[in-house]
Parts: structure tokens; C-alpha cells; sequence
């Protein structure tokens, strides 16, 4: 069951860089979402059945493609469900999303990957190969790889990356002018900053300060390239 009452919130009126048992808490209510979305389970559950099965051809595309709106439904659930997405009027949730929803899905998909374990073993890249083709398995694989890292900070840094102010760069309908999620610049900063600190607190609390800092840039380069 999905749990009641979520808080993403970090406080802001501590400047204290010590991860104190208050400070973590928001850590763990963005991970217990996320994990309340996430199609791990479906994962798993079609790797075992391609292994099983004496052909693709068993495993129906349909699945498939319910797989991937598996995923695009739960990174958009997630995200939803941030006290900074629902103070915002529909027309910038729709602007929002619409920004930053594919390099949200992206990032997603390779932590998910990670998090499901399905290239730890090679006969699960076969199989993977054997759905979505050689290249695409390989290149996933290697995107993975490159990634490697704590699957909390990938999920913190995916929900900063969903208020981030990237998203200025982003223009489909040439309405940047318009749009009043952009004109609101203070409020999409200060979403992005709450959640960076909490992303850099846990780093901290985690691994002290010197390999948080590695871990931090690693991040942000690996998100970037993805």
C-alpha cells in the first residue's frame, strides 16, 4: 500500500551540515515513495519470464510497452506527489512535466536498471539483448555501469533534477515569454536548492565530506550525460 503522508521537505533553518536523525527523514520519505511506485517487481518478473520461455515471440511486445508506461506512470506518480508539484497551479504542473519529464524518465530507467540488478549477470544482459536488441542492451549496460552508485542518491538527485531550473533551456512551443511556471523564478529555485541540500546532507552523513564531494560531482556529470 502506498503510504499516507509524505514529506519532501528539508528544513532550511539549519545550516548545521551535521546529518542529525531529523535531518534524514526527508531522505527517507523521497526513497519511500519512490519505492511505493517503482515496477521493480515487473522487472524481475519479465526477465524470468524471457528465461522461461522457448521464444520471444512469447514474451508479447504489449507487455512490453505496459512495462515502459509502468515506468513513465511511476516517475510522474513520484514526482506528483512533491508538496512543491501540487502548490502548483495545472498549467505549470503540465509545463513542469513537460520540461523535464523525459530526462526524469531517463535517469529513472537507469536506476532502475541498477536498482533490479539486471546486467549483474551476463545471461540477464542476453536476455535483456534479446528484447530491445544487442546494441541497445550494451548501451544500457554501459550507462549503468558508468553510474554505479547509492540508489538513494540517484533517487534524490532525480527529484532535484525535476525542479530544476534547466528547464528554462527547454522550449517546445516557443511560449518561454508566456510561460508562468518560468516567470516564477524564486519558487522553482527554491524547490531546487531544498532539494539539493537534502541530496548533499545525505551525501555527508554517508561518506564524510571528501568522498561526498567526488560522489556529488560524479553525479551531476553522469545525470548531465545521460
Amino acid at each position: 500500500p502506498v503510504p499516507q503522508k509524505f514529506s519532501l521537505h528539508q528544513s532550511r533553518g539549519n545550516n548545521d551540515l551535521d546529518c542529525h536523525a531529523s535531518d534524514r527523514s526527508p531522505t527517507f520519505n523521497v526513497t519511500q515513495v519512490s519505492d511505493a511506485f517503482s515496477p521493480i517487481a515487473e522487472i524481475q518478473r519479465m526477465i524470468e519470464v524471457v528465461r522461461t520461455s522457448s521464444s520471444i515471440l512469447q514474451y508479447n511486445i504489449s507487455e512490453t510497452i505496459q512495462l515502459v508506461l509502468s515506468v513513465c506512470n511511476g516517475v510522474k506518480s513520484f514526482i506528483s506527489l512533491a508538496p512543491d508539484f501540487k502548490i502548483l497551479t495545472l498549467a505549470k504542473q503540465h509545463s513542469l512535466l513537460q520540461r523535464t519529464l523525459v530526462t526524469i524518465l531517463c535517469g529513472g530507467s537507469v536506476g532502475l536498471l541498477q536498482e533490479s540488478g539486471i546486467f549483474d549477470k551476463d545471461e540477464n544482459e542476453l536476455l535483456f539483448s534479446r528484447i530491445y536488441g544487442t546494441g541497445v542492451a550494451q548501451q544500457a549496460n554501459y550507462i549503468v555501469q558508468r553510474l554505479n552508485c547509492d540508489s538513494i542518491l540517484i533517487k534524490l538527485m532525480l527529484i532535484t533534477v525535476a525542479f530544476s531550473t534547466n528547464c528554462y533551456m527547454i522550449d517546445y512551443h516557443g511560449n518561454i515569454d508566456q510561460d508562468s511556471l518560468l516567470l516564477g523564478t524564486y519558487r522553482l529555485l527554491g524547490s531546487q536548492n531544498a532539494y539539493i541540500e537534502i541530496l548533499w546532507r545525505y551525501s555527508m552523513h554517508k561518506y564524510g565530506f571528501n568522498h561526498a564531494v567526488q560522489i556529488f560531482s560524479k553525479l551531476i556529470k553522469q545525470i548531465l550525460d545521460i
